[in-house]
């Protein structure tokens, strides 16, 4: 019996060494066969990867940089799925790349909400409050991840656009450059803000509104998780003579006209899993703009703003997750125009339960957080109708979430009509998270803020 148990101890240590001999040994990435990409570039797809041909690596190293890989490839927005494997053939490693790739090219009809979220315009429910047109996003141009992209909007908010975008030039594709041009003008528009509330002034006969702006930006993208971006901008408002009237602050000047260039950078670290609706991983970003360099005869605007944020996201065990966001902008002065303040209440800057508020400040501070628990597993459905792998399989998961946010606006100007500003506000409640086709979600939530009023309402995006 002793003998036995030595020899099963001496097996156990020489299996054991022999794993630990092959997790260690190097072995060569002799090829990588990419299988599914009819459209994109080979080089788009290998810039993404976190190893290469003729490198060496452990199989648990290699592990590892695959599952990343499959995220980056993911997080390019042009596949619906992605899978990698590897095969071993003695000191040899050959990877196979398993793509689905979206449908590129989408001449999408417009009918949308033009309010800062779909819970504003359900208030009144006025068709006469709508957008209509055509958006021509043609993705992946060229099959080298290029963007062109045409906008021609009517409705109740006019815009009309045209954008190129070029992500990755040269050799090592880390460089890129975009150009971009719109033209959009509104017979109605909220020009102040009284108890915290948006109030708009409509003009049948004229817009009250109209502008314009081209865009020259400069990106650079070394790795795979850091990002730069310089970019020119070109902007210019005219509002009629009665929003001067209503509001001298508007363009703070008291003119009709404001005209000016201003010069931003971005610089982002993202090492989230998912770029959509993230479960894992955390993301910093910092932008900074100074608006007005007095080039232009007219151009007295002079003002400088930073904003900055940070979200993180946790996987707490088995079907539990976390989510943590904390934003922050400030500026230079608070005499800025009302065009260009932006407080909390306005597109992603906002505190759930207050939805139909806003926040005019020239700075703020806001967190919110997310516990939530996943009720349905990502999963795929294969129609095997449409006889195209990039309409047959819709993947889709579900999560019922609970959340506290916080909020703090610095406002010297407008605080005396808006009670709200200048004082820390806060809600929580619980909700429901849909995520699904072509990275779309929907969210319902129910929230109550420091009001003690409760509210239920949808969104269409991340919340965090």
């Amino acid at each position: 019996m002793l003998l036995f148990a030595l020899l099963g101890i001496c097996f156990a240590l020489k299996a054991n060494n022999k794993t630990n001999d092959t997790l260690a040994t190097k072995y060569s990435v002799e090829q990588i066969i990419i299988i599914g990409n009819k459209v994109t570039k080979r080089s788009v797809i290998l810039r993404e990867l976190t190893f290469k041909e003729c490198e060496l690596t452990d199989t648990l190293s290699l592990k590892s940089r695959i599952k990343q890989s499959e995220l980056n490839l993911m997080n390019t927005g042009l596949f619906n799925f992605s899978s990698i494997y590897y095969v071993m053939d003695q000191e040899q490693i050959l990877v196979y790349i398993m793509l689905t790739e979206r449908w590129y090219i989408w001449p999408v009809p417009i009918l949308e909400i033009p309010d800062r979220n779909p819970n504003i315009w359900l208030q009144k429910k006025d068709i006469g409050r709508l957008n209509y047109g055509v958006f021509v996003d043609w993705k992946n141009f060229r099959g080298r991840k290029e963007t062109v992209q045409l906008l021609l909007r009517f409705g109740y908010a006019e815009r009309y656009g045209l954008a190129y975008n070029i992500p990755n030039i040269g050799k090592k594709q880390r460089s890129g450059i975009a150009l971009s041009y719109i033209y959009s003008r509104n017979h109605e528009i909220g020009y102040k803000s009284i108890n915290n509330v948006l109030l708009f002034y409509k003009d049948e006969n004229q817009y009250s509104r109209q502008e314009q702006s081209a865009r020259l930006r400069y990106t650079y993208r070394k790795g795979i998780f850091n990002s730069h971006s310089i970019e020119l901008r070109y902007n210019q408002v005219w509002v009629s003579d009665t929003i001067v009237r209503l509001a001298p602050q508007y363009t703070f000047n008291g003119k009709n006209n404001l005209e000016y260039f201003s010069l931003n950078y971005f610089f982002a670290k993202d090492h989230r899993d998912y770029k959509p609706y993230p479960l894992k991983g955390w993301i910093y970003t910092i932008d900074i703009t100074q608006s007005g360099f007095s080039l232009l005869k007219d151009e007295d605007l002079n003002l400088f703003k930073v904003e900055s944020g940070f979200r993180l996201f946790n996987h707490l065990g088995k079907r539990w997750y976390s989510g943590y966001g904390l934003n922050g902008k400030w500026s230079s002065t608070s005499a800025q125009p009302y065009y260009l303040q932006r407080g909390l209440g306005y597109s992603l800057d906002y505190i759930r339960g207050y939805e139909y508020y806003v926040m005019d400040g020239s700075d703020f501070l806001l967190f919110k957080s997310n516990i939530k628990y996943q009720l349905l597993k990502p999963n795929a459905i294969d129609f095997n109708y449409f006889k195209n792998d990039r309409f047959d399989k819709i993947h889709y998961a579900l999560y019922t979430t609970a959340f506290f946010d916080a909020g703090y606006v610095k406002d010297k100007l407008y605080f005396t009509e808006n009670a709200m500003n200048n004082q820390w506000q806060y809600s929580y409640g619980l909700g429901l998270d849909i995520v699904t086709y072509y990275d779309m979600i929907f969210r319902v939530e129910v929230a109550r803020n420091k009001l003690k009023q409760l509210g239920l309402f949808f969104h269409f995006y991340a919340p965090i």
